[in-house]
């Protein structure tokens, strides 16, 4: 008798899994703590005037930590045999003993094809729930892997702006938008799907399902002395599976019923 797998698949996704030839392996895991370094700041424009610009340091810091973790996911799905790892819950936290680092952790279930199926050169890794997965496998949609990017810039509002903030003089005397803060978040969301996007070329993906995007704004100070601005950091994740259709992928595609009316009575 072999031993006895684990996995966080309910009752549901384990018996879909037998219906559609998916061994469950294992549960595998991989994570990551990534201490972020120096930040440089750029010497900011004309006094007054706004400005951005991406915190590199930040940004690669999201995108290696993410990384590793992935990569340690895979290297178990790898040793338990696995063709694929579904369900990947990415999970983001911080800690108390080590400050100014991140961590990333990711977790999913290993499973491997006991029909006949074409066998991966790596585990493909997605965060489809066992129910999207076994869609795609009926669509003859091929899930490709998990693409995702961070993007975190500095926002330094203008003076004018900063008149229209609750901590300017002025306070808030009319109805008006923040321009700087609302182009920050464009600014960090072109660049995060941007990158999703070469991620999918490299695959060759017909596209991306399933994205998610998060963001979060704080308020932070960059420089030092009389070069110290304050501003908001604006922090952009994008994730999402890529997956290729098949030729014969438009056949098997189930059209919506058509509406038919007796008209003999």
């Amino acid at each position: 008798m072999s031993a006895p797998f684990t996995s966080d698949l309910s009752v549901a996704d384990f018996a879909l899994c037998d219906q559609l030839g998916l061994e469950p392996l294992a549960q595998v895991m991989g994570s990551s703590i990534y201490q972020v370094g120096y930040e440089s700041s750029p010497w900011s424009p004309a006094l007054g005037g706004g400005f951005m610009f991406e915190m590199e340091a930040l940004s690669q810091a999201w995108n290696e930590v993410r990384d590793r973790a992935l990569g340690r996911l895979a290297e178990e799905a790898t040793r338990a045999g696995a063709d694929a790892v579904i369900g990947v819950d990415v999970r983001t936290g911080a800690h108390d003993f080590a400050e100014g680092a991140i961590e990333q952790m990711v977790i999913g279930t290993a499973v491997r094809h006991t029909r006949d199926h074409e066998r991966p050169a790596a585990p493909v890794l997605t965060e489809l729930s066992v129910a999207d997965y076994a869609k795609l496998l009926t669509a003859r949609v091929e899930p490709l892997g998990i693409v995702a990017w961070s993007s975190v810039f500095f926002v330094g509002a203008s003076y004018s702006t900063q008149m229209m903030s609750p901590v300017g003089s002025l306070g808030f005397t009319q109805n008006q938008e923040l321009p700087e803060f609302t182009q920050g978040i464009y600014s960090a969301r072109e660049i995060a799907v941007g990158r999703l996007t070469e991620q999918a070329v490299r695959l060759d993906a017909s596209g991306v399902i399933g994205t998610r995007i998060a963001h979060s704004i704080r308020q932070v100070s960059v420089g030092a002395g009389t070069y110290s601005r304050s501003g908001l950091m604006v922090t952009f994740h994008a994730i999402g599976t890529a997956i290729r259709e098949s030729g014969d992928a438009a056949e098997t595609r189930i059209h919506p019923p058509e509406t038919t009316i007796d008209l003999t009575t």
